[in-house]
């Protein structure tokens, strides 16, 4: 069996913390550090260790992992079709691409090989991520009519905690909208929960029964009664954005299933993501952006 080597110097942040404390902190799942702590998978500087002892400055603690010690497991096979994804961001854990409007972001059966998912495993043919070949794995998703950033992981813990990361709301995602008609007030937010529809499972409603949800807009342009936001989901439901704003009276241009105005896509692009590097105290965070594309208007010129 092949196996994931995590190795971490201890920075003084963490002086004095337990093994167990540490790993929590790092937002490495409960289950993992279960198998950790009942394999004797632990080593600190070298010897073998109990989650019970205390870190020091510069020490170094070890473990591995493999893909078995998860349930997601990662079936996309690459793409032999030489789409070029850019490459926005990348490091030993996660890769951030800018995906085009209407390419679909995963595949729903194992012979589909025209989704981002299965570019993006060709894309990191011969990278590594922990020792062994990188992987691509989905940690948040775009509809396939939205432009812009998408993260993925490049192994299964690294997806694990990324997936923290943003339930804890400490990576961040701003989006573009243009919206069809004049918002009077400069930003707000809205708090509507979000349900699938009863008639359509493809798509979503407002319904007091559904999910909270919660959208924070601020207006930055207003072209002949259409106007551009700048959007941060506080949550991830599906069709979000797109529900909230249809909710209010504001569709976004191109949206056909929320009754948006007709335009060649939707208008939604998806322009930064902030997240911080992986197994550190999560307080530093890096801004990664996306330049609009040239099918997403400047100024909207709409009646």
């Amino acid at each position: 069996m092949q196996f994931y080597q995590f190795n971490f110097v201890i920075s003084q942040h963490f002086v004095n913390k337990s093994v167990k404390e540490y790993l929590a902190l790092l937002l490495i799942p409960k289950h993992v550090r279960g198998l950790l702590r009942q394999d004797k998978r632990l080593f600190l500087n070298g010897q073998p260790v109990s989650t019970a002892a205390l870190l020091a400055a510069c020490d170094k603690l070890s473990f591995k992992l493999s893909a078995d010690d998860f349930s997601e497991k990662q079936q996309v096979y690459p793409s032999n079709n030489l789409q070029q994804i850019s490459i926005v961001y990348e490091n030993d854990d996660c890769i951030i691409v800018d995906k085009p409007a209407g390419m679909k972001m995963h595949p729903h059966s194992p012979n589909e090989t025209d989704t981002l998912l299965n570019f993006v495993q060709a894309a990191l043919a011969g990278r590594r991520s922990h020792g062994l070949p990188a992987s691509a794995y989905v940690v948040h998703r775009i509809d396939t009519d939205t432009s812009g950033l998408v993260l993925i992981a490049k192994n299964p813990l690294a997806a694990a905690v990324l997936n923290q990361l943003i339930a804890k709301k400490i990576i961040k995602r701003t989006y573009l909208a243009w919206v069809s008609g004049h918002l009077s007030e400069p930003n707000s937010t809205i708090t509507l929960p979000i349900a699938q529809d009863p008639k359509n499972p493809y798509v979503r409603i407002v319904d007091p029964s559904g999910q909270p949800a919660l959208t924070r807009w601020v207006k930055m342009h207003v072209v002949y009664q259409n106007t551009l936001l700048r959007i941060q989901l506080a949550t991830g439901r599906t069709h979000q954005i797109r529900v909230h704003l249809a909710a209010i009276g504001h569709p976004l241009i191109g949206d056909r299933l929320y009754g948006g105005p007709d335009y060649p896509r939707l208008l939604l692009h998806s322009a930064s993501i902030e997240l911080p590097d992986l197994f550190t105290d999560y307080q530093q965070l890096r801004r990664v952006t996306s330049p609009l594309p040239a099918d997403f208007p400047r100024q909207l010129y709409l009646r």
